[in-house]
């Protein structure tokens, strides 16, 4: 379990310095020359898809009632992967601006 928390807790971390790093390069003009934002929008939507799944995981059962508020924020996490541009799109942006060419 350990493990697990120290997994969670550096993702969070990792999603919440990415998505600082677009709003800091969006605020001073800074072109999104290696699709930034579409980068940070990706790694925090999935981290939180996958944070809040452990926080179910580890609850058990007790982590789909509403007795707890895990229940809620998986369902809450879920559309950070869909509106704005699914984690698919935000991959082939990256991809995109990685190579160059224009991905499919």
């Amino acid at each position: 379990m350990a493990f697990l928390l120290a997994d969670m807790a550096t993702r969070v971390d990792m999603a919440r310095l990415m998505t600082w790093r677009a709003a800091w390069m969006a605020r001073n003009s800074h072109p999104f020359e290696q699709a930034e934002g579409s980068m940070s929008k990706l790694v925090a939507g999935e981290t939180a898809v996958w944070v809040t799944e452990q926080a179910i995981q580890i609850l058990g059962g007790a982590g789909y009632t509403r007795e707890h508020p895990v229940e809620r924020f998986h369902r809450d996490a879920k559309i950070y992967t869909i509106f704005e541009g699914t984690s698919e799109i935000q991959r082939l942006i990256i991809a995109r601006a990685i190579t160059g060419l224009p991905i499919q």
